[in-house]
């Protein structure tokens, strides 16, 4: 084998290709493996060793150099004056000793937050602003540089927003691996009323709720996965959220078991005995947990959102069949301008479904679907908007309709959006999942849950101000100036980390459809609620006052003004 390293100190050019093919290496895996399966360092060779009889030997491989990270070993140094002083800004946003070409910003430790900072520096800089919505697709001062480049020489910057993949890909990537199906010798289902529930997700939102509902309407134990180091850590985690949103009590440790896993890992990254465990005693599956990001593409969201669900489709199969039932979203529905009836059924054609949250919700649905035609009992339910509770208004603060509120009432002013919104209280979102799931008779079926009342922003934005929030009524493109400079002042507005989902002329698709007028069928639905006495509470001045009180109480928001006070006291 030839000394590589050794060759490279006098091929400065040939240093720069492997270090570039390191780092195409590196991107190629992170987009389409878990984070947990990515190499930390990649060892280029010119020629495999062979055995005699012409197979690899495996015993003469170098194991490559321990002190060498794969950031490390694949930088690559600013080439160009742009990529210099581009790679110099992003030091000093980072803190970070050095920056190549090819680094991510957010695998160097940025996030949207420093990106939006790290915009600022760059138009003050350039005196052209970058493109938000690109640079998440390719974040690296290369394509940086390029992209400022073509603006400063008048060239277009548009490319297809690789957020997003084609119909063609997501039919692809919603194809269900063989080994997906009950396993021969797995036990049969167990009848309802069921001893073990596992729910996955527990420890956020609607998490929360469903823990609480899960334990309230029945005697089982709940195991809950958790990211944590060990099943202490985890089962502290849930009790935490759920006095978070003031569900918890004392007698819950009885019957709570935190699992320590991770979704975007196979086997959730359990031991083999703890697998197992959990394949022979769970007896039923409730999978809620998902990245909810909506800036996010596709490629970084599918290691929880997709390779997760697939995951909880294979433990379902194992030791014993586990009824699996899936939340899903109505945002795996297409958007068209125009009427649309959305029926409760299997999912066909992912067209003119965009963004990396949609698309991957679209593809665990699907697989969910497949997975039944296989034998596993699935049911699937697809909420709106997730909102406060319809009993307290206790909310959770990171959601993206919260955030735009937020966002909106800090600029004192609201976007022009001609958007329909189907606000779900999480608290009756909870109570179908648990009703359903636990009653064990409606396999095979798909409900859609949208709010007790179809809302549009501009009916919103009225009663916000109604209720003490007064809001300028601009046109999209002042908004977005208003912003775009708000962010780059460093203000704190909740818009910040979301700001690349809109654009100078309107906001991405991932946002919402405009000009939709979408209809949902909820017939299976209301015939499974049937006698529970559980519905849905309207979006009204009364409910979204007390939705907008706990943000109050919370210090989330500000009291309303005084002059609006008196208006909303007689609510």
């Amino acid at each position: 084998m030839s000394d590589t390293s050794s060759r490279a100190a006098n091929a400065p050019l040939q240093s720069t290709s492997v270090a570039s093919l390191r780092a195409s290496l590196g991107t190629f895996a992170r987009e389409h493996l878990p984070e947990a399966m990515v190499p930390t360092r990649f060892v280029i060779l010119d020629t495999l060793p062979k055995l005699p009889n012409g197979k690899v030997d495996r015993s003469r491989l170098p194991l490559g150099d321990a002190s060498e990270s794969t950031a490390a070993a694949a930088y690559v140094a600013p080439g160009t004056p742009d990529e210099a002083r581009i790679s110099l800004l992003w030091q000093e946003v980072l803190g970070a000793a050095r920056v190549g070409v090819t680094d991510s910003f957010f695998d160097l430790g940025g996030d949207s937050v420093a990106a939006a900072q790290m915009a600022a520096r760059v138009k003050e800089a350039f005196g052209a602003a970058p493109n938000m919505r690109r640079f998440f697709e390719h974040p690296t001062v290369s394509e940086l540089a390029r992209m400022i480049g073509a603006k400063t020489a008048g060239a277009s910057t548009s490319s297809p927003a690789s957020r997003s993949l084609s119909p063609e890909d997501l039919l692809t990537e919603a194809t269900l691996p063989d080994d997906v199906r009950p396993a021969p010798d797995a036990l049969p289902q167990a009848a309802a009323p069921y001893r073990t529930v596992l729910l996955t997700g527990g420890t956020g939102y609607t998490g929360a709720y469903l823990v609480r509902e899960l334990l309230d309407r029945s005697d089982a134990r709940l195991f809950v996965l958790a990211r944590a180091r060990d099943a202490a850590q985890a089962l502290e985690r849930v009790r935490e959220n759920l006095r978070g949103y003031g569900l918890w009590r004392d007698a819950d440790a009885a019957r709570l078991i935190g699992v320590a896993g991770d979704l975007g890992r196979p086997y959730f990254g359990l031991s083999r005995e703890d697998y197992l465990t959990l394949a022979r005693e769970a007896e039923v599956i409730i999978h809620n947990g998902a990245h909810s990001s909506y800036a996010l593409p596709y490629h970084r969201l599918k290691a929880v959102n997709v390779l997760g669900t697939l995951e909880v489709l294979r433990l379902a199969c194992r030791a014993r069949v586990k009824p699996v039932h899936f939340v899903s979203s109505l945002a795996v529905f297409p958007g068209h301008p125009g009427p649309q009836h959305h029926l409760e059924v299997e999912l066909t054609d992912p067209s003119h479904v965009m963004g990396g949250y949609r698309q991957t919700k679209w593809v665990g649905d699907k697989l969910v679907s497949l997975a039944g035609h296989r034998g596993l009992p699935v049911c699937i339910y697809r909420p709106g908007l997730i909102t406060g509770s319809q009993d307290t208004g206790a909310c959770s603060t990171d959601t993206f309709l919260n955030e735009t509120m937020k966002g909106c009432i800090q600029l004192g002013a609201a976007l022009d959006f001609n958007v329909l919104l189907e606000m779900v209280p999480v608290d009756f979102c909870a109570r179908v999942v648990a009703h359903v799931a636990l009653g064990g008779k409606h396999a095979g079926s798909v409900f859609n849950l949208p709010g007790g009342r179809t809302v549009s922003w501009s009916e919103l934005v009225q009663m916000l101000e109604t209720l003490g929030y007064p809001l300028r009524r601009v046109p999209y493109s002042e908004w977005y100036r208003e912003l775009t400079a708000a962010v780059e002042r460093g203000e704190d507005n909740a818009l910040t980390r979301f700001h690349p989902l809109f654009t100078e002329d309107t906001p991405s698709e991932d946002v919402g459809y405009p000009d939709s007028l979408p209809r949902f069928d909820t017939t299976r639905l209301h015939a499974a609620l049937a006698g529970s006495g559980i519905a849905c509470r309207e979006v009204d001045l009364a409910f979204l006052r007390l939705y907008l009180d706990y943000f109050v109480s919370i210090g989330y928001l500000p009291p309303p003004s005084a002059e609006r006070s008196g208006s909303h006291a007689r609510v």
